[in-house]
């Protein structure tokens, strides 16, 4: 089994080494921003006419445009030949579906890793990094490397620079296991909530940094654009929100981590994350939450360990009595589930929890399998939980005796 681990470790360059790092960032921007324009010229063309760009054509043309620009020669070819293929691969998962069209890089708001991909031409030596051009970085190995090297990013975060190892180790296959199972359910007052009863409070690093967050912005946007004064305000709003985004990220590493090498089976809800954030109510508390990458490190940590990840429909599961079955909008009141037909008392969360539970062991149903053997939604079975899990009207539930 072939697993790729990366490996982040604080930079401490010089001040002349973090202003060349810094004019090779805008040059890798200019470079980004021309090679999609020319992408873009290419498919405004007649159906017939259309001339679909690849990597292989741009990186060959590489070689004329650094000639006749001496700044763009001064980043290391490698790493300008990586960022055309990272984005020809925007691309091409723009044309299969799978994300939007790659957008303009713009100074300020986005910010571009230097890539290195040989491994031949970049080392780690003790508390040194051997970068070309760049010459030796000072860096904090604060925990040894696993496996073979392959590529090394150099990337700004902030008033910050990190390196980035990607490395590649061959392991024996994890023994498969598939208990014990556990589901949870992921929402905003509690962060998580399974269905052996415990729940995790959502600590809310966001909300809690809001104030301060709104007041250096409010003195960064009175700077004048081009200032020294604003980009030190400009930095202490990136320093914000650099914390908030460690703060979660290590909540999440240690709750995902805990749940991996203790369970086999991990039961979530399939949830349209990029839709539901289109609710400006809610959409700073889920991205805040971070529902998404929860998912993710489960996923890659699971297959570490020999588990699985598995998703079934989330449709009125906190509708959903986990004692009766019956599906009803009035049992649910805040954080109190109380079913109107049955009386059950729970917990909303932690009967939610049990309700993934109960439709992953459903028999004969196809959420046993992984998230990527779910049935297309439209299909027989889905259409019959659909009508299975329709809310009763109200009419129907003025009397819990029903």
């Amino acid at each position: 089994m072939l697993v790729r681990k990366g490996f982040r470790f604080r930079l401490y360059p010089t001040q002349r080494q973090a202003a060349d790092l810094d004019r090779w960032e805008s040059a890798l921007r200019f470079l980004w921003n021309l090679a999609n324009e020319q992408r873009l010229i290419g498919l405004a063309r007649p159906r017939d006419e259309r001339k679909y760009i690849t990597a292989f054509d741009q990186i060959n043309e590489l070689t004329g445009l650094r000639a006749e620009l001496p700044w763009l020669a001064e980043v290391p070819r490698n790493v300008c030949a990586q960022l055309l293929v990272e984005l020809d691969k925007a691309w091409q998962r723009c044309f299969k579906k799978l994300a939007d069209q790659p957008r303009w890089k713009r100074k300020g708001r986005d910010t571009l890793g230097l890539c290195e991909p040989h491994p031949k031409v970049w080392r780690l030596s003790g508390n040194k990094l051997h970068f070309p051009k760049v010459g030796s970085l000072k860096i904090v190995v604060h925990r040894p490397l696993e496996g073979k090297s392959k590529t090394c990013t150099v990337r700004r975060d902030g008033d910050q620079w990190f390196a980035s190892i990607l490395c590649e180790n061959e392991i024996s296959d994890p023994s498969p296991r598939a208990v014990p199972v556990v589901a949870i359910d992921r929402g905003i007052t509690n962060l998580l909530a399974d269905s052996e009863g415990r729940t995790t409070c959502n600590p809310f690093h966001l909300e809690k940094s809001l104030k301060r967050l709104r007041r250096v912005q409010h003195i960064a946007d009175r700077r004048k654009k081009g200032s020294k004064n604003r980009t030190k305000a400009l930095d202490r709003v990136s320093r914000i929100h650099r914390k908030v985004k460690r703060q979660r990220d290590y909540v999440l590493h240690e709750l995902s981590t805990a749940y991996a090498k203790s369970h086999g089976t991990v039961v979530v809800e399939k949830l349209n994350v990029r839709g539901m954030l289109k609710n400006h109510c809610l959409a700073r508390r889920i991205a805040g939450a971070g529902w998404s990458r929860f998912a993710n490190m489960l996923r890659y940590k699971l297959a570490w360990n020999g588990g699985r990840l598995v998703e079934v429909p989330a449709a009125y599961s906190s509708q959903t009595c986990s004692h009766c079955g019956n599906v009803s909008a009035l049992s649910r009141c805040g954080e109190r589930f109380c079913c109107v037909f049955c009386g059950y008392v729970d917990h909303a969360d932690l009967n939610a929890a049990k309700v993934l539970k109960q439709r992953f062991d459903a028999p004969g149903n196809p959420w046993c399998l992984p998230a990527e053997g779910l049935p297309p939604e439209g299909s027989l079975r889905s259409r019959k939980l659909k009508v299975k899990l329709r809310v009763p009207r109200r009419s129907t539930l003025e009397s819990p005796s029903l």
